[in-house]
């Protein structure tokens, strides 16, 4: 193994633990902090980080789809997201939402009109009898309400995944997410103060630590670090990582938060994880 794969791979695992972290750290501050603002806040510091490395515009006629594309991921996703945290426990908003390539697969098929092995057909129908048994698996700190913010997560996320994949081949995959990320945190921010819902929270110094790490770090550097892994293993063997993420995610759920498992959660995971592979 080379010095610079093995590097690679070091920036896969800053990643995944990243990633994983997103539920697990913003769970305790749920009723602390606006979710809207919370998400807003990430994006806004995130998109700024990436933007340092960005050293191109993306064209003007293309200015706009992008803005709107990011507003799916970024206003609705990833709000959906945390709102999946906040009426769900931390694992259970992280395996909802790290089954998006299932969505990635269907609406590639649905709106590109891609065409797949069997193989793939079937990985996607198992994919959503996991998610349905799954959900069914839910046990005290899981609702109905945060089991459909993470389903509506993953879709989103899965949809805008598949609309920007234009954009993405177009100016790559660092450009059009700081691009993305930073305008349409722009746009949240101007939601916010019209519909007057803009507050920042009056929190204590550790709590605004977890926000700018959840900015800093997992909206920024980690995907540097996820693009940086990208240019040297290729897109295929980074994207793994998403696999993993719910096992991760649920480790540090279980360890740093005392979360629980069911039977039947345990075994919707293994047959969402398993889809994945296919």
């Amino acid at each position: 193994m080379t010095k610079r794969r093995f590097l690679a791979y070091l920036y896969l695992l800053f990643t995944l633990l990243a990633f994983s972290s997103i539920e697990v750290v913003s769970k305790p501050l749920m009723g602390k902090i606006d979710p809207f603002f919370m998400t807003a806040f990430r994006f806004l510091i995130g998109g700024l980080v990436l933007m340092f490395f960005v050293k191109e515009d993306v064209e003007k006629k293309d200015f706009i789809p992008v803005t709107f594309i990011g507003i799916l991921n970024s206003v609705i996703s990833m709000t959906s997201l945390q709102l999946s945290v906040k009426y769900s426990n931390a694992s259970t908003a992280a395996t909802l939402v790290a089954s998006n390539p299932i969505f990635v697969s269907f609406f590639a098929w649905l709106i590109l009109k891609e065409k797949y092995h069997v193989r793939k057909y079937i990985g996607m129908f198992l994919g959503f009898v996991g998610l349905f048994v799954f959900s069914f698996g839910k046990i005290a700190g899981d609702s109905w309400l945060g089991i459909f913010y993470g389903l509506l997560a993953a879709s989103t996320f899965g949809l805008y995944t598949v609309l920007m994949r234009k954009y993405t081949k177009k100016y790559g995959a660092l450009k059009v997410t700081a691009y993305s990320s930073l305008v349409s945190s722009f746009v949240y921010i101007l939601l916010l103060l019209s519909f007057k819902q803009f507050k920042i929270p009056n929190i204590e110094a550790s709590n605004w630590l977890i926000m700018i790490y959840l900015g800093l770090i997992v909206t920024g550097v980690a995907y540097l670090t996820f693009f940086k892994a990208m240019e040297e293993v290729g897109t295929a063997q980074s994207s793994r990582i998403f696999f993993l993420k719910p096992v991760v995610a649920t480790i540090l759920a279980l360890i740093l938060l005392g979360e629980k498992l069911s039977i039947v959660k345990i075994i919707g995971m293994i047959i969402v994880l398993f889809s994945l592979t296919l």
